[in-house]
């Protein structure tokens, strides 16, 4: 098993970055639990791509509510797995609640979200995999997910923005935003190889930026 300062281990990303799989081959390489998010259990995501004012409260509660309770099941630990491995963040659902409503609908969802955040576990790190939007719609493109093909640049866009405004605030815990710019880096055993360094080594609280294209 290769050795990680870190057990509890959080991968994020834009939309169609790879998260799932990365997360999923880290899993392997490390002998960990995994946690995965179970988007296709929402029933409203389809229904949110094709009219997003009125479906996204319905999309975001069912969200808000799954990971609650998906988290909350492994409060535990796992006595069988040193390392857990999660393809999302619980603030994900702050996140996105940001883009996707406004006015008293936010202001409910963010008073529910407040709740259940207290009592969620927070990961020892979280790798954000940063790629161009461009590349992100193409990856979209190619997973072929039906559902997804009427996401647009612009809205990929906003969704990056919150994220990168919402890590730079956090200071609880190491947050690693790794630059992917180049072709090559879409191999997933290639980046799980990268990923698995970067978890040998002892990163500040807050975030530093990683260019995976740059040799340390």
């Amino acid at each position: 098993m290769t050795s990680s300062l870190y057990h509890n281990i959080t991968i994020e990303g834009n939309i169609g970055a790879g998260k799932t799989t990365l997360a999923t081959r880290l899993s392997e390489k490390l002998d960990a639990r995994l946690i995965l998010e179970s988007f296709e259990d929402n029933p409203f995501l389809e229904l949110f791509y094709n009219d997003k004012q009125r479906y996204a409260f319905q999309v975001e509660m069912f969200f808000l509510t799954e990971r609650y309770h998906q988290l909350s099941k492994h409060l535990l630990g796992d006595i069988f797995h040193t390392h857990t491995i999660a393809d999302y963040l619980f603030a994900k659902s702050a996140i996105f609640s940001g883009v996707n409503l406004d006015g008293s609908e936010h202001a409910l969802f963010l008073n529910l979200y407040r709740i259940m955040e207290r009592f969620m576990p927070r990961p020892d790190i979280l790798i954000y995999l940063h790629l161009p939007v461009t590349q992100i719609k193409e990856r979209i493109k190619q997973r072929g997910r039906k559902y997804e093909q009427s996401i647009g640049e612009e809205y990929l866009s906003n969704v990056e923005t919150a994220y990168l405004s919402f890590l730079k605030e956090e200071k609880r815990f190491p947050v690693l935003i790794v630059e992917q710019k180049d072709e090559t880096e879409r191999n997933v055993d290639k980046s799980c190889n990268l990923v698995i360094e970067l978890l040998k080594q002892e990163w500040p609280k807050g975030v530093t930026h990683y260019s995976a294209n740059t040799e340390n």
